[in-house]
């Protein structure tokens, strides 16, 4: 057995285990997509799998905009709130820090082996949500660029 079949094994596991279905189902399609038939999607699944779950995740949230779940009212008084304010603020900040995540998973790549540790560890014992590896990443991207400010 590969040391890659190996890893998504015991990826797979602690999905199973943590009963974290994110973590569990995706570690079953990779290795589904490893199979001989499926094998030339896997390079599909590297380079547009990161934008196609964005997509989603946003066709998600615009969903529940478009079933008229999320109360649109006066749009100017809902992004003047406080509550706005600090949205807006926080999308800032987030898409910011994705920008440098996708920069620092094209730059080191090794990386991406320490975001599934931490997000399986969050989603395991933590109650997390194994939603944001880029978000991940760019808080990574960020406590290295200070640690190397400070220490190196």
């Amino acid at each position: 057995m590969s040391r890659e079949i190996a890893v998504i094994l015991v990826v797979l596991a602690l999905g199973v285990f943590g009963r974290n279905t994110v973590i569990a189902a995706s570690a079953l399609v990779t290795l589904v997509l490893m199979l001989p038939p499926f094998r030339a999607l896997l390079p599909l699944a590297s380079d547009y799998g990161i934008r196609a779950g964005l997509t989603m995740l946003m066709i998600a949230v615009l969903a529940e905009l478009a079933l008229g779940r999320v109360p649109i009212g006066d749009l100017t008084k809902q992004i003047w709130s406080i509550d706005g304010l600090f949205a807006v603020v926080g999308g800032l900040i987030a898409s910011w820090m994705s920008t440098r995540g996708v920069t620092l998973l094209a730059q080191r790549p090794q990386v991406t082996i320490g975001l599934v540790v931490g997000s399986i560890m969050a989603a395991s014992f933590l109650g997390g949500v194994p939603t944001g590896p880029i978000f991940a990443a760019g808080l990574a991207a960020l406590m290295l660029g200070l640690w190397q400010m400070f220490f190196g």
